[in-house]
């Protein structure tokens, strides 16, 4: 908490110090316009502390941080996802927010897909 207005502030290297809402509503914005026309994906909401993560069911979930958001939203079409974060890193303009939030979505769909794929080590071979 900032002591400001009395609402805790948790730490996120991507909104860095300066968690504002305007900040929060663009990274939503970056965060629907890549899961934009997949099925099945939730969408995120700008709050005043944090983002709202709903899904297709009307299900929510309250994200604090920007790896929070996309833990909540990789949940979902991971592989159609990861294309579309690869696409989208090419386009954003390097060192900006959306740039940052996109890095952020790319690398952590890309560790889900290690963990989820089968090991292709083999005892014995």
């Amino acid at each position: 908490m900032c002591g400001a207005c009395g609402s805790t502030v948790y730490p996120d290297p991507i909104m860095g110090d300066e968690q504002t809402l305007r900040k929060r509503m663009l990274v939503a914005h970056t965060v629907n316009c890549i899961t934009a026309g997949t099925p099945g994906v939730p969408r995120a909401k700008a709050l005043a502390e944090g983002w709202a993560v709903t899904g297709p069911t009307g299900s929510a979930t309250l994200c604090h941080t920007v790896a929070d958001t996309w833990m909540a939203v990789l949940g979902q079409g991971l592989p159609r996802l990861l294309k579309q974060l690869e696409a989208r890193a090419f386009t954003d303009e390097p060192g900006s927010l959306a740039a940052q939030v996109t890095d952020a979505g790319l690398q952590l769909a890309r560790h889900r897909m290690l963990q989820s794929s089968p090991s292709n080590n083999t005892i014995g071979s």
